[in-house]
């Protein structure tokens, strides 16, 4: 038995272009090879497929202040020695995500990115409950919105989810609380996540009618298709310890107090890496999460490791092991604020 040869359908047309312009010169027909011009459409501009590691997180919004001139109220950004903090700060409303919140965020996020004396970003929330995801009012006002306004306000908060999610620091979610909907989002972007052990995470959108579209591609890439489905479609309500078997969650503590231990450790770890090598090991892991291993993956990250060894992290690296001394990077402590 003879297997038929898959073929894509370009090559299919080339077969019976060719078989055509045979027959035609058996009846004294030469077709040129230009003889199609003017009557085959030609795109203007290629579509490439980029890789991963070719597309870059860039900010949605214009940032309209700094850390210098913060003027946001519910939000706190704290910046201490090698640390910033980020606080939702809207207790009485369990910290929903507003309008002004995003806003706030895209600030603080927009300045992090160029921030090179900062190594760690701490996510953390005022209250009780760590987030109780979208404002209500954001469901009514979107029933108001054109299908092109409400678009561009979904795929403006996937694109600072990704925004966030490409910081060169190390970050690390504390959720004190229970968390819904787009706060989960916030945590799924965070590189750590710590939570107190009476938390809960779910996402209700399916019982009010809604799809969770902006929100399932951070939780799938952070616990897996298989969990989150059950997640997304159950609108299950699950207990920290459940989200640290799924891996929404890295570790449980009994205490919110026993946040600043944690903290400290994570800061010492931290310090002894260099902070460029550390911002470039954590793109890699976005970058090739999830890829197939094609030689354009191994020739990526071949390249990373070629131009990263040759870099001054390395270097004075290298020389501090064999002066057996601390490297310059780790001499400074990065001290957390709480």
């Amino acid at each position: 038995m003879v297997l038929a040869q898959k073929k894509d359908w370009a090559s299919i047309e080339q077969e019976l272009a060719a078989k055509e312009a045979e027959l035609l010169q058996k009846e004294g027909s030469v077709l040129k090879d230009e003889h199609l011009n003017g009557y085959r459409y030609v795109p203007t501009v290629k579509v490439v497929d980029k890789a991963s590691w070719d597309t870059f997180a860039v900010p949605h919004v214009k940032p309209s202040c700094t850390s210098e001139n913060w003027h946001h109220k519910d939000l706190l950004f704290e910046i201490g020695e090698g640390i910033a903090y980020l606080t939702l700060n809207r207790p009485d409303v369990n910290n929903v995500l507003t309008e002004s919140m995003a806003q706030a965020l895209q600030d603080a996020t927009c300045e992090l990115h160029l921030r090179r004396d900062i190594r760690i970003v701490v996510l953390r929330a005022e209250g009780s409950m760590f987030c109780a995801g979208g404002d209500p009012k954001h469901f009514f006002d979107a029933l108001a919105m054109s299908e092109r306004e409400d678009r561009k306000a979904a795929i403006g908060f996937m694109k600072f989810l990704f925004w966030f999610q490409s910081l060169p620091q190390f970050t690390v979610g504390l959720a004190q609380g229970s968390a819904m909907g787009t706060g989960i989002a916030l945590l799924c972007v965070c590189d750590m996540v710590l939570a107190a052990s009476n938390a809960r995470f779910t996402f209700s959108e399916v019982k009010l009618g809604f799809c969770p579209a902006a929100i399932a591609p951070s939780l799938t890439r952070k616990v897996g298709p298989a969990f989150a489905k059950r997640l997304l479609c159950m609108a299950e309500n699950i207990s920290a310890d459940q989200a640290k078997r799924m891996g929404l969650v890295s570790d449980v503590v009994e205490e919110e107090s026993e946040f600043s231990d944690y903290m400290k450790e994570i800061c010492e770890k931290v310090t002894l890496c260099a902070p460029i090598a550390a911002g470039r090991a954590k793109r890699l892991a976005q970058n090739v999460s999830n890829q197939p291993l094609t030689r354009k993956l191994l020739e990526y990250t071949g390249g990373e490791l070629a131009d990263i060894r040759i870099g001054e992290e390395a270097i004075k690296g290298m020389v501090a092991v064999q002066a057996r001394v601390k490297p310059y990077w780790a001499e400074t402590p990065i001290k957390p604020l709480y």
